[in-house]
């Protein structure tokens, strides 16, 4: 086996992991899965919930002619007499994809929603709910930070590692950068309300798929008609999609005002890059600033 054979392996490996979630080698607390009985963790989630619809499959399928190490569509990897064949990457399912309402944890989620007639009883409605298979990987719920009623609401895509600790949305890199982007426009924590279109994190922060949206949908739903905004900031692709239940990119949906049903409210909703991807390119700082100032003439137009 060569050298550039068992890096390929290993970074493979690595990609697997990271996709199962794990982001550190040890945790800070024991977990005694013997008490759990003979049930895997999340058993229960995955028995009510189908499959998500973006699940791959790994298949093994033998090759009688030579196979190339890699290919972009669908890539191979020679192993033996046989090829290990990777099914091709597919995007996700349009975040506008009819939602069944026959999903257990839609209807879960919509039942316990309706009943909370402040915050804190959504809370604790969300704290209670087992309809989102994320719940099971993620050790914190996050459910929001900022003012309990305001004039603008900002949505995110889901928490990260450092949302997950804390439990609280947008405290790390992404959530200060998001902090000083509303400052300079008169903006901060207790004038606005920030959240996510999901409450648990992904693991190995992934795009969170339609199930999981569609599951949390219903509390974005009633947390919307409690805070009683008059703007919505949609913060990346993900976001904006699932909100705005379309299929278009970020880059053609930025800084173009929309109209919105949300909680039972029409909404002027404004999608706009998402400060992770910011930092990853700080040259889209001026298309974000574009976007900022015309949030804050709208903000100031209406007041």
């Amino acid at each position: 086996m060569s050298i550039e054979t068992i890096k390929e392996d290993l970074v493979e490996l690595l990609a697997f992991y990271a996709e199962l979630g794990v982001d550190c080698a040890l945790s800070e607390e024991a977990v005694d899965w013997l008490n759990h009985g003979h049930a895997a963790p999340g058993d229960a989630i995955r028995q009510a919930l189908v499959p998500a619809p973006n699940s791959r499959d790994r298949r093994t399928a033998s090759h009688p002619g030579p196979v190339p190490e890699r290919t972009r569509q669908g890539e191979t990897r020679r192993s033996g007499g046989a090829a290990t064949v990777r099914p091709e990457r597919r995007p996700p399912a349009a975040a506008g994809a009819a939602r069944s309402p026959l999903d257990p944890g839609v209807a879960a989620a919509g039942t316990l929603a309706a009943r909370a007639s402040n915050l804190e009883e959504l809370r604790t409605a969300l704290e209670s709910f087992e309809g989102c298979a994320l719940r099971a990987t993620a050790k914190n719920m996050c459910f929001y930070r900022g003012a309990k009623s305001a004039r603008l609401m900002v949505i995110g895509e889901a928490p990260g590692r450092d949302e997950d600790l804390v439990g609280r949305p947008f405290v790390g890199r992404a959530g200060q950068l998001l902090d000083r982007m509303l400052a300079a426009i008169g903006l901060n924590e207790e004038s606005v309300h920030i959240t996510n279109v999901v409450y648990w994190r992904p693991p190995g922060n992934r795009t969170p798929t339609l199930q999981e949206t569609s599951s949390c949908r219903p509390f974005l739903e009633r947390q919307t008609a409690l805070v009683e905004p008059q703007f919505l900031l949609l913060l990346g692709g993900a976001a904006a999609k699932n909100v705005l239940e379309v299929s278009d990119g970020i880059m053609r949906l930025r800084g173009k005002w929309k109209q919105v049903s949300l909680g039972g409210r029409t909404l002027r909703a404004l999608p706009t890059l998402h400060p992770a991807y910011l930092l990853r390119t700080p040259a889209a700082k001026r298309q974000a600033w574009q976007d900022l100032i015309s949030l804050q003439r709208a903000l100031l137009e209406s007041s």
